[in-house]
């Protein structure tokens, strides 16, 4: 498995800034590695929205993330890791 780009960085942060900059809020699925609980999603409607949940979220979570308005194109989706 490749390792996957964290979101915090400035790569893994402009990954998800050109979502953003293509129209329209972005859902997020967050999913835990061994977690016991199915996943949580959330929707941002800003980078600063995205920002905040990343304050949250466990340094092992793995985001999946997507534009609202194009969710049939997996292509599109970025995954990161916390």
């Amino acid at each position: 498995m490749s390792k996957l780009v964290s979101a915090a960085s400035s790569q893994g942060h402009a990954a998800v800034h050109k979502l953003f900059e293509a129209g329209g809020p972005v859902l997020i699925e967050v999913r835990v590695p061994g977690g016991v609980y199915s996943s949580d999603w959330h929707l941002c409607e800003s980078d600063d929205e995205f920002d905040r949940l990343l304050e949250y979220l466990e340094p092992e979570a793995v985001l999946h993330v997507s534009r609202v308005w194009d969710l049939t194109n997996r292509a599109g989706a970025v995954v990161l890791r916390r």
